[in-house]
């Protein structure tokens, strides 16, 4: 299920962190001496793991990003937390990760390079898989790479014996909760595409296709994503007691700075707090109200049911309503259920833009009991 979306996710992390502070203090207090200890001392590149694959040998390198950043910038470490996040971040989105090496008889038949996409900046799983043969031309690029994550076990920071003591757990770094990706979990999903490659059994719907870019439907959209310079946004989830009174808050805020990737992304909160509709969209007018339906897979995966709404008088929007879909994902397979959905507009310069978004169960129509409320703020260029 979204992760962020669920109040018990947020319990697990704040729990799990009151141990790992405390556990893992001694590690974070070493991190950033690690990085630049480590990172100047060693190539980029680096062996981390050799098997057997149906007969053929498997070298695995590793380039680690950390030392391209120390290496880059000196002054990494003094550098502030958004800053170091988003180094971090484009590092990962344009450069390689891992190389897996496919030799036959101590010749390199295939390289399967791990590298990031930049048009997937707003998405969990960034990663395309670049299947090269000998002379590294690129045979294919496998788009649909079932990884994602932005701390790795073999970068250098969780070398040391504090650092391979995270791996798999979540602990603070820069400011949030993150995930320590195990190799273990990345490696499977490589070495089943590598299978599938070998088969020849890539189908066409995992490669990469250009993506063409979205015509917006509205002037205050296409206004917003000319204008807008960032969005501050708190997501608040929320819990009741039997009374219907607020047991409890969970409320997150983070920078927004890239919000046309954001719309375009497959990320619930991205999607639903500037809905870009597209002039491919269908539309049925009903005075002030138009109902759409979207042409857009990101827009059909979390929405449905959508209607605009605006001002008779000003012409300007008032609000999106419709269901959200929300999806969970367990060992017995994909399953959906709806909420409804809510985007309040207020005037941002010279539109009127979304600024308040809810999600509340289905039979709460008046949205007085919303599970999670979403208020966005703009910057103007």
């Amino acid at each position: 299920m979204d992760e962020y979306l669920k109040a018990s996710s947020l319990d697990n992390i704040l729990s799990l962190s009151k141990i790992t502070i405390l556990k893992h203090s001694i590690f974070l207090i070493l991190f950033y001496v690690a990085i630049s200890a480590t990172a100047r001392a060693q190539s980029n590149f680096s062996v981390v793991d050799k098997f057997n694959l149906d007969g053929y040998s498997i070298n695995v390198i590793f380039k680690d990003p950390f030392k391209k950043l120390i290496e880059k910038y000196p002054d990494f470490d003094s550098k502030d937390n958004k800053t170091k996040n988003d180094l971090l971040s484009y590092a990962l989105h344009n450069d390689t990760l891992y190389i897996f090496q496919l030799i036959k008889n101590g010749n390199l038949l295939k390289s399967y390079a791990l590298i990031g996409n930049p048009e997937k900046a707003k998405m969990p799983a960034y990663f395309n898989l670049h299947v090269q043969n000998s002379n590294r031309e690129i045979e294919k690029n496998i788009d649909k790479v079932n990884i994602r994550g932005a701390f790795f076990e073999h970068m250098s920071i969780f070398q040391t014996e504090k650092g391979k003591e995270v791996v798999g757990k979540i602990i603070q770094i820069w400011g949030y909760y993150v995930p320590i990706e195990p190799y273990k979990k990345l490696k499977s999903a490589v070495v089943e595409l590598i299978k599938m490659d070998l088969t020849n059994n890539i189908s066409s719907d995992l490669l990469y296709k250009k993506i063409e870019p979205i015509e917006p439907l509205y002037d205050y959209q296409k206004w917003a994503l000319a204008n807008v310079r960032k969005r501050t946004i708190t997501t608040t989830v929320f819990a009741y007691d039997s009374l219907g009174q607020v047991k409890n808050k969970y409320p997150r805020t983070e920078i927004d700075t890239a919000i046309y990737l954001a719309s375009t992304s497959k990320q619930i909160g991205d999607v639903t707090n500037f809905p870009i509709f597209s002039v491919k969209d269908t539309t049925i007018v009903n005075g002030n109200r138009t109902q759409i339906k979207s042409t857009l897979e990101n827009i059909k995966h979390y929405l449905k049911d959508i209607e605009v709404v605006f001002d008779p008088g000003t012409k300007q929007a008032q609000n999106i309503h419709g269901k959200l879909i929300i999806h969970g994902y367990t060992a017995k397979g994909h399953s959906t259920y709806d909420e409804l959905y809510l985007a309040e507009f207020s005037t941002v310069g010279k539109y009127a833009l979304p600024t308040t978004v809810k999600y509340t169960a289905l039979d709460d129509k008046k949205f007085a009991l919303p599970r999670i409320v979403i208020k966005i703020e703009y910057e103007l260029k």
